[in-house]
This record gives C-alpha cells, sequence and structure tokens, in this order.
C-alpha cells in the first residue's frame, strides 16, 4: 500500500492513543484511525503485538483483562478499529470497504512498528491476518483466535443455512439491515453461547457498528484470503486457539485450521466465539503470551 502515516500520541485512560493516518489506494484519500498503544513499565526486546477485531466491533472489544496478561510479560500492545468501525473515519461509506481496505488499515499500523510484530486476530482479523500472511509481509508469529478457516465461510454459511435457519437469517439482518436490528438473544447464543441476553451482552451490541455487506462475501473463500500452502520452515509460527462451545466456528471449523497450519489447536475450555469475554480470558490471554514468547525461540 502506498501510504504516508501521521501519529498524534496523547494519554487517553491510561493508555496512549494514536490517530494514524493511511492512505487509500483509489483516490489517495487519507483515513483517521483509531489506535491504541498499552506498553510495559519496562522496555523489552520483545515484537509489538497487534490485535485484529472482528466484525461490527472495533478496537475496545479487546478488554484490559484481556490486553494486560500480555503487556506484564513484557509485550507492547496495539489495538486498533478498521475504517468505520470504533472511532476510525470512513462510517460514510462502510458499504464500498472491502478485506482489502482493512488489510491496509493493518498494514499502515505495522509498517510503523520498528520490527515484525506479532498479530492476534479475532474471528474476521484471523482472515486479515491471513491475508497478510498470504502476501508474506513481515511478522513475527500469528494466533488465529475463532479462526475463519483457510478456505472461508461457504461451508459453515452452507451449513447455518440448513441446521439453524434463525442464527443465519440474522446474520443477514446484521449485514444488510444493520447491527442494531439483530436479535441479541440469538446473537448472545452465537457469540457468547448464552442463552439470555445478559447486561455484557446488550452492552456488547450497543457498542458495535453496521459492518460492510461486502465483507461476508470476502470471507466466504470464493477469491482466497490465506496461502495456498504453509511451510513451517519458511513462513512465521501460526497457533489456533478456539473454544470447545463456540457456535458459530465449531471445533471441526478450527481443527480444519489448525491441521492447515500444522499447529493443532489451543482448546478453550467451554470457550465461546468471543473468548476475550469469557471467565478465563485473562488466563488465554496468558497462556497466548508464553506461547509466542517459546515460538519466537524455536
Amino acid at each position: 500500500m502506498a501510504g504516508r502515516h501521521r501519529i498524534m500520541l496523547r494519554l487517553l485512560k491510561g493508555c496512549t492513543l494514536s490517530e494514524t493516518e493511511t492512505s487509500m489506494a483509489k483516490n489517495g484519500q487519507t483515513l483517521k484511525l483509531e489506535h491504541h498503544l498499552v506498553e510495559p513499565t519496562t522496555s523489552t526486546s520483545l515484537p509489538d503485538i497487534v490485535m485484529l477485531h472482528g466484525i461490527c466491533a472495533g478496537a475496545w472489544v479487546f478488554p484490559q483483562n484481556f490486553i494486560q496478561p500480555l503487556v506484564d510479560q513484557g509485550f507492547r500492545v496495539h489495538t486498533l478499529s478498521y475504517r468505520g468501525h470504533g472511532e476510525s473515519e470512513g462510517k460514510e461509506r462502510i458499504n464500498h470497504w472491502r478485506l482489502t481496505d482493512y488489510v491496509d488499515d493493518v498494514l499502515s499500523i505495522c509498517q510503523s512498528l520498528p520490527g515484525p510484530p506479532v498479530l492476534i486476530g479475532h474471528s474476521l482479523g484471523t482472515a486479515v491476518a491471513q491475508r497478510l500472511l498470504r502476501d508474506q509481509e513481515p511478522l513475527a508469529a500469528v494466533v488465529l483466535m475463532s479462526p475463519v478457516p483457510p478456505r472461508g465461510l461457504s461451508h459453515i454459511s452452507m451449513r447455518m443455512l440448513w441446521s439453524d435457519p434463525m442464527a443465519y437469517q440474522q446474520l443477514a439482518v446484521a449485514l444488510t439491515a444493520g447491527i442494531h436490528h439483530v436479535s441479541e438473544r440469538v446473537g448472545a447464543r452465537l457469540l457468547f453461547s448464552s442463552s439470555e441476553a445478559t447486561a455484557q451482552v446488550r452492552e456488547f451490541f450497543s457498542r458495535c457498528s453496521d459492518e460492510s455487506p461486502w465483507i461476508a462475501w470476502d470471507l466466504q473463500g470464493f477469491s482466497r484470503f490465506s496461502p495456498a500452502h504453509y511451510d513451517q520452515d519458511f513462513m512465521p509460527p501460526v497457533m489456533v486457539v478456539s473454544g470447545d462451545d463456540d457456535q458459530l466456528i465449531r471445533p471441526s471449523d478450527a481443527d480444519e485450521t489448525g491441521r492447515f497450519y500444522q499447529s493443532g489447536v489451543h482448546w478453550v475450555h467451554r470457550g465461546s466465539h468471543m473468548l476475550m469475554y469469557d471467565e478465563g480470558a485473562s488466563d488465554v490471554s496468558d497462556w497466548i503470551g508464553r506461547w509466542i514468547t517459546r515460538s519466537l525461540d524455536r
């Protein structure tokens, strides 16, 4: 991506907020992206971590109790909102954005860092991470949480259409009419593995923003976003982390991703799709940090 970057730093709620301009390849317009950085008290030689959010979310979706264990291990942790999400600009054109636009947004952050970062992608964010792997961008390691399989979501969409038509219909509503027209109860079941819309679930949906309908198409896998194959001797280490109670990305889907990346799966017992909101979120984050450190020594 041809781009120029303007970083402006200011303190915000105990962390550093960076607003990054990223150049759009199509018309040269620049957009300010929401970008937060949490740093450890003592600097280390560990690579930066960049967290990539899922559909309809933003930087806010990674809570402090998920970020803090990584910071405690010495990592600098970045979160960002793709264009049209969170506090980033571009909401007026949300219906036009494609997966490649979100990839460009992440690249604008990665290219401003002192070295190749570690990517921690969640859901849609795992497709962004896999696209960067496919394009052989410099990366230290990749963690895929609740992952979109390398071949895409087409088989999952068909399975859901037949096995859970209400969930399929509600996902279609989210990507056409808007996220705030979705049944919170169905959303709670799919994302939080919960039978009811708790206060936490309602707060989550109140913060969500509408998603580009193009993303559903891009994630189907008709145009491949992942590498054609994975070679652990020449590509960054990859780990798959998934909940065994995820109602959206089922264990068989996570297993498929783990086999492709020759990593297996780190299973989170009773984990939902939204692993960073589960009761054991900080334990998951702590395990991820220790895996990253081990993988860098390989």
